[in-house]
């Protein structure tokens, strides 16, 4: 259980989030929408204790992400995806993702639960091609394994994803195989929270619907209750123009 309580994060230029109260529950989708700059990163990043907050707090199962400490612990059980290239552009991708299970606590061989990740994305055959000369598509399949190997089999499990635009660059199988293995970690009780600007990614996946808008929560409702995520956000976005 994730649970934000009128959080807010400002910047000295402008922009951020203010005054967002949320509660994330597990065996739950919650997919969040909004323009470039409507304040998704900055959310998520919050959630993942990336942030010092402005004001307010948000709690892991009771646990602030400001408590230093008492947070390492649920840090390891989290899988979180940034939207930009994180790993080491002169290692490998293997090497980049058994480095991200060593620095969780794992061992220096893969793990079966990586394996199997790695065969579901059809990523065997780049493995050991350098983070660098991948191509966009393979980097985030790489990034998403690293994100997901440095505590499957190992430290513990998932329980919590914090994923910011997992579809860029991807194809249409990847975009198949990405939301199989969402699903699959619904089923497990995981906590799965995805931005994403890919609308039939999420139309008719997501539990819940989050939208955004200019750093503030514009609307919350169960996501399979929409006929249509574009109409509904064009119609909450132009009736605040």
């Amino acid at each position: 259980m994730i649970i934000c309580d009128r959080v807010s994060k400002e910047f000295p230029g402008g922009g951020g989030i203010r005054d967002i109260s949320l509660q994330f529950e597990p065996g739950k989708v919650y997919g969040i929408i909004g323009a470039n700059g409507a304040g998704k990163t900055t959310l998520l990043r919050c959630l993942e204790g990336l942030y010092g907050l402005s004001g307010g707090s948000v709690t892991h199962d009771g646990v602030s992400t400001t408590g230093e400490k008492a947070f390492k612990e649920i840090r390891q059980h989290i899988s979180y995806l940034p939207t930009e290239d994180y790993l080491y552009p002169g290692l490998s991708c293997r090497e980049n993702i058994l480095l991200a299970s060593m620095l969780r606590g794992g061992g220096s061989t893969l793990s079966a639960d990586t394996e199997e990740l790695i065969r579901l994305l059809g990523a065997g055959e780049f493995l050991d091609k350098p983070f660098d000369q991948c191509s966009t598509g393979m980097k985030k399949k790489a990034q998403i394994i690293a994100s997901m190997a440095s505590i499957a089999g190992l430290a513990g499990d998932i329980r919590t994803l914090i994923w910011d635009e997992p579809n860029d660059g991807l194809d249409i199988m990847a975009n198949i195989r990405i939301k199989e293995l969402l699903a699959g970690r619904r089923e497990k009780g995981n906590t799965v929270i995805v931005s994403s600007h890919v609308i039939e990614f999420l139309e008719h996946f997501i539990d819940i619907c989050i939208i955004i808008h200019e750093g503030r929560i514009l609307d919350i409702r169960g996501g399979r209750e929409i006929p249509s995520l574009v109409a509904h956000y064009l119609d909450l976005i132009g009736a605040q123009s």
